[in-house]
């Protein structure tokens, strides 16, 4: 056949504009795929990962061995005779031994190490290293509570390339790509070698080099075409151009798939050391290395938890092929061959019920500031502030509520959320009562009251009357009357300030509120916290303005820590698949009422437990540890609440129905037992008395009866605190009688 030359002239650059498109096609196509799969070389569709805070153990920790050992196993520590290697441990009381993993956070650090943790006291611990050398404290590290895939369901966790061990990496080049590091992509020996089998029939062999494998895994369908392969080619090219040798093989062993654990696909080395041995890539041995490397092949008939025989035999091969290309040499290859193939598979997945409501709602918060696919597909760290203790325990103080009920837990201090239970199932309802619910809280929005009229210039001991009253409904924004009742009908007539809050009478609580006014009661709410709308009436001061149980328990929070006002925390850092920090959140407080009078408040809400609503079910659980809260019931019990709080842990619950229709719920009978049910578990965190400051305070001895100084005729004398400056300066003139009295009356004799 004669080619005619002068067309041919004037049809290549018609041919040389096609073949220029269609590199730009590719070009164009693979960078707009890499930007949206690739971030700094290590590539997405990777679990996002939740952990909860790590555990500090120091002088000032209060914590039983039972519970710390607890810690280790849910870490999946083991107890040994010798605690030889991380992650193993030793008690012998009153001794822990413990050889701590390590592990780095934006927000903490603790290194490998050796350390002997000795208990005195029951709860109180001294740490020192290995040497002998006394600690200032070791972090137990943080727990994964929950990944988070989005609808892809794939589990990917990111390893950069120094992570990866060498005997991996070279275990993976030895038995899929040998000449890994000499070739652009394309290995035409081998692509040479495959069309020979494949035209034979002679056995099949595989010509794709690493590139291309990972060519086809980010761009392309599993299809075998001629159009595809040839697309696989000129893709791996470009990687080759792209990315160095490192970057390609750190891609590829982030996102090869190994397996399926349920629906949820297993890709990636790091994930599947975890799910295959419970390891660290670190932590793996030659054999372990040989049997990953050889899942490439089939994830399905080399895996070791189905098929042990099947994926020894693949793993021995991987040796071979390691020792053939002198990665290893003979003793090495003998030694992992004769290791037995253990397999320890993670954990089942936590937080799917146990945590759900907690990462629920640290997503809701997140979304608010990063896009969807980043939060599931990037490969994000967030550091979250939850104790997996104090949820745990949450969970199970719930169990036993007649109806719906939530809890939160939150560190005073800070502001920081330890637990939170938004209901009694997870899996039935993803419905969170304890941030998405506002309900009225009844009697427990009392201490907001009470805390106001202590700033303007009200004791403890001043006396109120309980008595029934009518009020206009006009208050109210209705027609008619208004008639607040005692929960139990009962008067007391005239009361001091302190009985009052601690019975929750309603009556006092509006003779005080009255007094008062109540803008500085709504102020004085705003100034802790509450940020719900609040009715500008007297029945605000009965609680009926709905709030949210989270909100209204940190609202709390500066009656016990100093004064200050606090925001819940849920996330502490946030950082991205290569560890930068993308988001870093410290404790955030500012003042908002006088230290002097938070303790004052405090000594009030003590009375709730010492002769108030909560004594009568204290006793009952045998609660004896000092505590402050208050109660909360709503009309025809349609909701009952306690917040109640610690020198170390504030704790809210709420318990009730959804439906708001009344079920005969009182804050006493349904939610206090729920509360002690959570702080009996917790016990050693409850152990210590709250401090008063150091000034600002001072504390006279009174007659109940009138509020006023006892004198020595008065036969039943209390102390009482007061704000310096508020305290009586009378005496009382009741119980001095006759010819002495009138003596003592006559000259100021007391």
């Amino acid at each position: 056949m004669r080619i005619d030359r002068k067309k041919l002239l004037k049809s290549w650059p018609a041919f040389a504009a096609g073949a220029l498109a269609l590199v730009i096609f590719l070009v164009v196509f693979a960078e707009r795929k890499l930007s949206s799969l690739v971030v700094g070389g290590l590539g997405v569709g990777f679990s996002t990962r939740m952990y909860s805070a790590p555990f500090a153990v120091d002088e000032t920790t209060r914590q039983t061995p039972k519970l710390l050992l607890e810690r280790l196993r849910r870490l999946r520590y083991a107890a040994k005779d010798r605690a030889g290697v991380p992650g193993e441990y030793r008690w012998s009381d009153p001794v822990l031994e413990i050889y701590l993993r390590g592990f780095a956070s934006p927000v903490a650090r603790q290194l490998p190490g050796s350390f002997r943790l000795t208990v005195k006291n029951g709860d109180q611990w001294s740490v020192e290293s290995s040497s002998g050398s006394a600690a200032a404290r070791v972090l137990i590290e943080p727990e994964l509570v929950a990944e988070l895939s989005g609808q892809e369901k794939v589990r990917r966790d990111p390893a950069i390339f120094e992570e990866l061990p060498d005997d991996l990496k070279n275990a993976v080049v030895a038995v899929e790509d040998k000449r890994f590091f000499g070739h652009w992509g394309i290995d035409l020996r081998a692509m040479a070698r495959s069309a020979w089998y494949d035209v034979t029939r002679r056995g099949v062999y595989g010509g794709s080099t690493i590139t291309q494998q990972l060519a086809k895994n980010l761009f392309l369908t599993p299809r075998r075409t001629l159009r595809r392969k040839l697309m696989e080619a000129a893709l791996s090219i470009y990687l080759e151009l792209r990315y160095s040798k490192r970057g390609i093989l750190t891609l590829y062993l982030n996102h090869i798939y190994l397996g399926q654990d349920g629906t949820v696909a297993v890709a990636g080395m790091k994930a599947a050391a975890r799910f295959f041995f419970n390891k660290r890539l670190s932590e793996l041995d030659l054999g372990e290395c040989a049997m990953l490397a050889g899942l490439i092949r089939s994830p399905y008939l080399y895996n070791p938890l189905r098929f042990p025989d099947a994926a020894t035999a693949r793993r021995d091969f991987v040796l071979s092929r390691m020792k053939q290309e002198r990665m290893i040499d003979t003793a090495r290859m003998r030694a992992a061959r004769r290791s037995p193939v253990v397999t320890r598979r993670a954990a089942p997945e936590l937080g799917r019920d146990e945590f759900g409501y907690f990462t629920a709602e640290v997503v809701r918060r997140l979304v608010r500031r990063y896009p969807e696919d980043e939060i599931f597909r990037f490969g994000l760290s967030i550091h979250t502030t939850v104790d997996p203790l104090l949820q745990a325990s949450a969970v199970r103080a719930l169990r036993p509520a007649r109806h719906q009920a939530a809890l939160v837990a939150v560190d005073p201090a800070s502001g920081r959320v330890l637990a939170l239970v938004g209901g009694k199932d997870y899996a039935k309802s993803q419905f969170d009562r304890a941030t998405q619910a506002r309900r009225q809280p009844g009697s427990a929005f009392k201490p907001i009251v009470y805390g106001a009229a202590l700033e303007s210039g009200v004791t403890p001991a001043t006396l109120l009357r309980d008595e029934p009253r009518k009020f206009p409904k006009s208050l109210r924004g209705n027609s008619g009357s208004w008639h607040p009742a005692n929960y139990d009908g009962v008067y007391l007539g005239t009361v001091t300030v302190r009985v009052a809050l601690a019975r929750s009478l309603n009556g006092a609580t509006l003779d005080l509120a009255q007094r008062v006014g109540m803008p500085k009661v709504v102020d004085f709410a705003r100034r802790l916290g509450i940020s719900s709308p609040l009715e500008d009436s007297l029945a605000l001061a009965l609680g009926a303005s709905e709030v949210g149980l989270l909100e209204l328990s940190t609202a709390y929070a500066p009656f016990v820590n100093g004064g200050f006002r606090v925001a819940p925390a849920f996330i502490t850092a946030v950082s991205d698949a290569e560890g930068n920090v993308m988001e870093f959140s410290g404790a955030g407080r500012s003042p908002a009422i006088d230290p002097a009078l938070a303790y004052l408040v405090t000594s009030l809400l003590e009375s709730v437990f010492q002769e108030g609503t909560a004594k009568p079910v204290a006793l009952a659980y045998k609660w004896d540890s000092p505590s402050a809260g208050k109660t909360g019931t709503t009309n025809d019990g349609r909701d009952a609440w306690f917040i109640g709080y610690t020198p170390r842990i504030l704790v809210g619950v709420w318990a009730g129905e959804d439906s708001h229709k009344s079920v005969g719920a009182t804050g006493a009978k349904d939610a206090l037992p729920l509360w002690l049910a959570f702080m009996r578990e917790e016990a050693p965190l409850t152990k210590e008395e709250f401090v008063p400051p150091q000034g600002g305070l001072v504390r006279e001895k009174i007659d109940p009866l009138s509020g006023l100084r006892a004198g020595a005729g008065c036969p039943v004398r209390r102390e009482e605190v007061f704000l310096a400056g508020t305290e009586p300066a009378e005496y009382c003139p009741l119980h001095a009688r006759g010819v002495v009295g009138w003596f003592r009356r006559l000259f100021g004799l007391h």
